[in-house]
C-alpha cells in the first residue's frame, strides 16, 4: 500500500451568500483548492430546499494540514460570531499525495 498522508478535513455547511467568504478564508490560508456543492435538508434552520435564492445551502470542503486547521477555524467562528448560521464538522482524513495539499 502507498503511504497515507494525515490531513483535515473542514466541512462547511452554509448560505450560499457566504462562499465569497468562505473563499477568501481559504485564500488567505493558502488552502491548495477548495470544493463548492450545492447542499439541501433541514436542521436548526428549518428546511433549506434551494427553491430561494435565501434558502440555498452549499457544503464548502476544505481540506488542509493539521497546523492550519486552528486558524482557519478562528475565521470560520468570526463568521459565526457577526450573526451567520454555519454548521462545521472537521474530520481527519488522509491523502495519497502530500504534496498537493500542502
Amino acid at each position: 500500500m502507498p503511504p497515507l498522508y494525515p490531513m483535515k478535513l473542514i466541512n462547511i455547511v452554509a448560505n450560499i451568500t457566504l462562499e465569497e467568504r468562505l473563499v477568501d478564508i481559504a485564500e488567505a490560508h493558502e488552502a491548495s483548492g477548495y470544493t463548492v456543492l450545492d447542499a439541501r435538508g433541514a436542521g436548526s434552520a428549518g428546511l433549506q430546499t434551494g427553491a430561494l435564492d435565501g434558502e440555498s445551502n452549499i457544503l464548502f470542503l476544505l481540506l488542509v494540514p493539521e497546523s492550519k486547521l486552528d486558524q482557519v477555524l478562528a475565521d470560520v467562528e468570526k463568521l459565526m460570531k457577526r450573526g451567520h448560521h454555519l454548521a462545521t464538522f472537521v474530520s481527519d482524513t488522509q491523502v495519497l499525495r502530500r504534496e498537493k495539499f500542502d
